[in-house]
C-alpha cells in the first residue's frame, strides 16, 4: 500500500501564531526564515524543513508532535466518522477514487487496527456498489482486505482479532480455499466466555447503573442481531415451505418486537420465484421495494436506549447501495434470461413485478 501523504500544517501553525500575537514576519525573525515563507506554510504551499520543526515549535511555544498534529490513533468516533464520511461519497466518486482515499486514511495511522478493521469492511462496500467491476478491480479489493484483516490479526488486539479471523475464513471460502478457512476457523476458542453479566454487576455495585444498562442493552441488540442473521441464512437454505414460513414468521417477530429493519419480504421473493408462484413472488417483490422505500426502522427506545440512538432522523432511509445492487441485480438477470430466451418471462413480464422494479429504479 505505497502512497505519499500529503502533510497539512498550515491552519495549526496560522492558528498558534495568531495565539501568541505574533505576525507571520515575526515568526519569520524568531525561526531564522522570510516573511514569504512563512505564509507559504500556512496555506499549505510548503512545508517547514525538518531542522526548523523544532524551533517552529518552540517559538510557538508548543511541541513538533502538536504542530504536525501526531496522533498515534483515531478514537472510536473518528474512525465511524471518517469511514461513513468516504462511503457516504462512494456513489459520486466511483470505487476506484473511494480506494485510493481509504489507502491514504490508513496509511496515516497505520497503528490504528479499529481503522484497518473498518477500512476492510470498506472492501465489501466497493463490491455492493459496483457488482459489475472488473474482475482486476474486485480481486484487488479483496487483496486490500485480506492485508487489512491480517494486519489487525497480527495486531493481537483482543476487541478485533475474533471478527478479524472470521472474515479472512469467510474469504477464503470465497476464494475457494477451504483448507485455509478450516485453518482460520480452528484458532478460534471453541466456548468463548462472556463476561457481560458479571461486568454489568461490577457497574451496578460501584452504582454506575447507567452503565449497567448500556452494555446490556447493547448486547441484547448484539443478540438479537445475531439471531435475525442466522435467520436469513437458514432462510436461504431452507427448501420446505412449511420450515420457511415458520422461519419468516420469527424473523417477523423479531424484527417487530424490537423495532428492528424487517427485510422478511425479501426471503419470500426467492421461495416463490423457485416454485414458479409468479403472481406471489411479484407481490412479495413489490412489497419489499416497499420495506426499502420506507422510513429505516429505529431499535425501540424502551428496549435499548440510552445505549443506542433509536431517535428518528429526516431522510433515514435504507442505503441507496442496497437498493442499487437489488435493481442492478434483477436487471442482470432479466437480460441474462432475455439471452438465453429460457427463465422467468412470467415474473418479468408481470406487472406488479414491473411496476416495482420502476418505483426501485426512480429512488436512485
Amino acid at each position: 500500500m505505497e502512497q505519499t501523504n500529503t502533510l497539512k500544517m498550515g491552519s495549526t501553525i496560522a492558528a498558534l501564531r495568531k495565539s501568541r500575537g505574533l505576525t507571520q514576519e515575526q515568526l519569520a525573525a524568531l525561526v531564522g526564515v522570510s516573511g514569504p515563507a512563512v505564509s507559504k506554510w500556512e496555506t499549505d504551499a510548503s512545508c517547514p524543513d525538518v531542522a526548523l520543526l523544532c524551533p517552529l515549535a518552540r517559538a510557538l511555544n508548543t511541541t513538533v508532535d502538536a504542530l504536525l498534529q501526531f496522533e498515534a490513533a483515531l478514537t472510536d468516533e473518528e474512525v465511524a466518522r471518517q469511514i461513513n464520511a468516504l462511503m457516504e461519497t462512494l456513489p459520486q466518486k466511483g470505487a476506484d477514487a473511494c480506494e485510493e482515499e481509504l489507502r491514504r486514511l490508513v496509511c496515516r495511522w497505520p497503528g490504528c487496527t479499529a481503522l484497518q478493521f473498518n477500512a476492510a469492511m470498506v472492501c465489501d462496500g466497493f463490491e455492493m456498489f459496483f457488482p459489475d467491476a472488473q474482475p482486476e478491480q474486485k480481486a484487488r479489493w479483496r487483496a486490500l482486505k485480506r492485508e487489512l484483516l491480517e494486519r489487525v490479526r497480527a495486531s493481537g488486539t483482543a476487541a478485533y482479532w475474533q471478527a478479524a479471523t472470521i472474515q479472512l475464513a469467510g474469504l477464503a471460502l470465497a476464494e475457494d480455499d477451504p483448507d485455509r478457512a478450516e485453518a482460520l476457523l480452528d484458532e478460534l476458542p471453541e466456548h468463548p466466555g462472556d463476561a457481560t453479566a458479571v461486568r454489568a454487576l461490577l457497574y451496578r455495585k460501584r452504582g454506575q447503573e447507567q452503565e449497567a444498562q448500556k452494555l446490556l442493552q447493547t448486547q441484547l441488540y448484539a443478540a438479537v442481531s445475531k439471531a435475525m442473521t442466522t435467520l436469513s441464512f437458514l432462510l436461504g437454505s431452507e427448501k420446505e415451505p412449511r420450515r420457511q414460513e415458520k422461519m419468516v414468521g420469527v424473523y417477523r417477530a423479531l424484527a417487530g418486537t424490537f423495532g428492528l429493519a424487517d427485510l422478511s419480504e425479501g426471503f419470500l421473493v426467492e421461495a416463490h420465484r423457485k416454485a414458479g408462484e409468479w403472481d406471489k413472488a411479484a407481490e412479495h417483490f413489490s412489497r419489499y421495494v416497499d420495506q426499502l422505500l420506507s422510513p429505516l426502522p429505529r431499535p425501540d427506545p424502551d428496549l435499548f436506549a440510552p445505549a443506542l440512538d433509536c431517535e428518528a432522523k429526516p431522510g433515514d432511509v435504507f442505503p441507496s447501495g442496497m437498493r442499487r445492487v437489488l435493481l442492478e441485480g434483477m436487471r442482470r438477470e432479466m437480460l441474462e434470461d432475455l439471452q438465453g430466451e429460457t427463465g422467468e418471462p412470467e415474473l418479468w413480464q408481470h406487472p406488479a413485478f414491473a411496476a416495482a422494479l420502476k418505483r426501485l429504479e426512480e429512488s436512485l
